[in-house]
């Protein structure tokens, strides 16, 4: 048994410092497998982790309560999940995916029924696949294999990130049917349900800079407390996820369409053209046009 006080953080760092993954690029990372080392004492997960157990078992506590995984079984561990006592037999091993948080965010979108299924798995992160889905899991893992080895120097990221959404939402449609949905009269609480909300709405002005007010005002409550149910909900404040999704619309128009910049820096509702260039410097490292310019280059290459 693993156990001692020191807690240690499995986050995007931890892997790549320990020189432990097979991929990675900023977002998503893959492992091989998991030494026993890494989840000794008590650890805090800060990335969602799809732990793939391919042969042995692993035993351990979450969040307090104890979870056996074994051959054809998938763990999925949520940021800020608590992880102790591990176990591993002798022959364990598996195979690992980590999710940034906004990975996540990007991939499931926070609905009110992606907030209903993350909450089910809070409480019953194994999922028990049968030999088919088994199957299913290899045949994306080969794929995974394949692009590693072999990458490809165009949208080797974009492809890399569409097969890894197939295959987290393979296991969402498995893990569905078991999930009790909520509806406006059920037993979701206020919480989730305003900041689902909340997600609707930033998902429907796709990136425009309206201020916290503006969303607290159309759920009919204050600015603070909106600010307070984002950051228990989701670990940030209104204001930054506001920006992500700001900061994302702008990527994709520099990227891939041909508005100039004034006509961005409108769409998106900024109020002049310096505080967007100061805005887009500050969250992308550089001013509007060279994003622009540096993008253009990587695809003539």
């Amino acid at each position: 048994m693993m156990n001692d006080n020191n807690e240690k953080k499995l986050d995007y760092d931890f892997f790549i410092g320990k020189g432990l993954t097979e991929y990675s690029d900023g977002d998503i990372m893959v492992l091989d497998n998991i030494n026993a080392s890494s989840m000794e004492g008590t650890v805090k997960v800060d990335m969602v982790l799809m732990i793939y157990c391919i042969k042995g078992r692993l035993q351990g506590e979450m969040n307090g309560k104890v979870h056996l995984a074994k051959a054809g079984d998938v763990v999925i561990c949520l940021p800020s999940s608590y992880l102790s006592n591990s176990m591993m037999s002798p022959d364990f091993e598996c195979k690992i995916i980590g999710f940034s948080y906004k990975s996540m965010q990007n991939t499931m979108q926070m609905t009110r029924d992606a907030l209903d299924l993350l909450a089910y798995v809070a409480k019953n992160p194994v999922v028990h696949l049968d030999l088919e889905r088994q199957a299913l899991v290899s045949k994306y893992y080969a794929i995974i294999a394949h692009k590693i080895k072999h990458p490809h120097g165009y949208f080797h990221k974009e492809i890399m990130h569409g097969i890894f959404q197939c295959a987290a939402f393979e296991l969402c449609a498995i893990i569905a049917p078991h999930v009790e949905y909520s509806n406006d009269g059920g037993s979701m609480k206020q919480a989730n349900l305003l900041f689902s909300k909340f997600m609707e709405m930033l998902n429907q002005n796709d990136g425009k800079t309206y201020p916290v007010k503006k969303y607290a005002e159309e759920l009919c409550i204050t600015p603070k407390y909106l600010s307070f149910i984002s950051k228990s909900v989701s670990g940030k404040t209104a204001l930054e996820l506001i920006h992500e999704f700001t900061v994302k619309a702008i990527e994709r128009y520099l990227k891939h369409s041909n508005l100039s910049i004034k006509e961005i820096a409108d769409r998106l509702n900024f109020p002049n053209l310096s505080f967007f260039g100061k805005f887009t410097k500050s969250h992308l490292g550089v001013s509007p046009t060279e994003y622009r310019r540096q993008q253009s280059m990587k695809k003539e290459k």
